[in-house]
């Protein structure tokens, strides 16, 4: 697809499903729209919505659109192009995504986990551009990931690879859903800082207050707004989690030693008290690489890093 004009990149979560037209030779946005994803409604409704969201954003240019990428939240399996999730996509479970695009609209389409797409956007247009050897990984509600080696998206065995919030770090942490005990995302993720704070606030404590007095109600969201406030507990949450992705960083800089290490997603917006304690931990568990040669930065494409990595994906058919 070297010559392609244009290309559509969906992206696929739990709460939006996004699509732009994507300009493949300026590598830009050029239209874009969200709806929400609805999954509860049923994949049948979910496939005809999104479906009718391609058409809207391709209506002017559809005889010049060569492909669809999609980047959705997993499980996926990219070989056969089904979803396999019923967990952030309730009764989307054996789905069959690409072969309903490819007869709705006659063009080529590609799947990639959500994850896989935005590590691809952020090596094609972002904070990776023009390098060789990335790291990605998002901090939400979960932690994922992608390694981008030799120009390419890695992509292991069934085409999966990358399930870095799954490093088990500490086998004395809590249960994960994989069944495994510490993996990162049970101890970095935002549920977790959430959960840390719920464990720790005291009854006046400004976390608190910001959650309406519900201790059910804290997110990690409102610890980095106590932690922006000046609250001294919103910060030492917000370090301690910082201290386990810096760990987990270092096993993977010490795997790859990459040019580049990308972190997304909501939690990096708290990057003012999350990086200091990352740097340091990764510059004291990873004494053997050149730490001096690799950029670790936050990702730059926002919102716009699953919509153009689902682009690139098609384009340099990277599934």
């Amino acid at each position: 697809m070297m010559d392609a004009h244009y290309v559509i990149g969906v992206d696929i979560g739990g709460t939006g499903m996004s699509a732009a037209l994507v300009d493949a030779g300026g590598a830009r946005v050029l239209q874009r729209e969200t709806i929400p994803t609805e999954a509860a409604r049923g994949p049948e409704d979910g496939l005809r919505r999104l479906g009718d969201l391609i058409e809207r954003v391709a209506a002017d240019h559809l005889p010049e659109i060569s492909g669809i990428g999609i980047g959705c939240t997993g499980p996926v399996d990219c070989e056969t192009g089904r979803i396999h999730n019923p967990y952030t996509l309730p009764t989307w479970d054996d789905v069959p995504l690409t072969d309903y695009l490819e007869t709705r609209f006659k063009l080529p389409t590609a799947l990639v986990n959500d994850a896989h797409a935005a590590a691809l956007g952020e090596f094609w247009v972002g904070a990776g551009r023009g390098c060789q050897h990335m790291i990605y990984m998002t901090i939400s509600t979960g932690i994922g990931g992608g390694f981008i080696l030799n120009g390419k998206l890695y992509r292991g065995a069934g085409l999966l690879s990358s399930e870095v919030g799954h490093m088990a770090l500490d086998p004395a942490g809590p249960d994960c859903y994989c069944g495994a005990r510490g993996c990162l995302e049970m101890l970095a993720a935002g549920p977790a800082i959430a959960a840390q704070a719920v464990a720790q606030v005291p009854d006046d404590g400004l976390i608190l207050q910001l959650a309406g007095g519900d201790r059910t109600a804290i997110t990690a969201r409102q610890v980095g707004e106590a932690a922006a406030q000046g609250d001294a507990l919103a910060r030492e949450v917000l370090a301690e989690a910082g201290r386990w992705v810096g760990i987990g960083l270092a096993s993977l800089l010490n795997l790859l030693t990459p040019e580049v290490v990308v972190l997304g997603g909501g939690v990096m917006n708290a990057h003012a008290y999350l990086m200091p304690t990352i740097l340091e931990t990764v510059k004291a568990r990873a004494a053997l690489v050149p730490f001096e040669r690799i950029r670790i930065t936050r990702a730059a494409l926002g919102a716009d890093a699953g919509v153009m990595g689902a682009a690139k994906a098609i384009l340099s058919n990277e599934y």
